[in-house]
């Protein structure tokens, strides 16, 4: 009895477990194909060739933008996040990861993530970020 209950057990951890990453993988609150489509000319990004950083555990992330890639670099350039990035308005994108080498990273390459200009306000940038039916907001500095 012991051992069936010790089955059932990983059994549905395992199932756990995979549900959460179809979740994070999943975007739950936008879909691209409902974007109306706007020419790449048309949109001037808010956040284009842009440098900004941001405190994550006490250090310096360096993120930069173009019009069609984000890169976060972490521990001065050791560590990075990339993702394409597609604007869809001049403060509205979608992030979809590329590809990271940053240790202990939950998330795979085609993770989704939007994000909103929230306000612009001496040289910071305040934002509201989306991914896997989690929302935040946070702030960087232009440098």
């Amino acid at each position: 009895m012991k051992k069936i209950h010790l089955l059932l057990a990983i059994i549905l951890l395992t199932f756990s477990i995979k549900a959460q990453d179809v979740a994070m993988i999943t975007p739950v609150k936008f879909n691209e194909n409902n974007i109306t489509k706007i020419s790449d000319d048309e949109i001037i990004p808010l956040l284009e060739e842009t440098t900004y950083t941001y405190k994550y555990k006490g250090k310096d992330v360096v993120v930069i933008f173009s019009k069609k890639e984000h890169i976060e670099y972490f521990e001065n350039k050791k560590y990075f996040i990339k993702s394409d990035i597609k604007w869809t308005s001049e403060e509205e994108c979608f992030m979809t990861l590329k590809e990271s080498n940053l240790p202990n990273f939950p998330f795979r390459s085609g993770t989704k993530l939007s994000m909103k200009i929230i306000k612009i306000k001496r040289g910071y940038i305040f934002y509201e970020s989306t991914l896997g039916g989690l929302t935040w907001e946070g702030k960087m500095k232009k440098i």
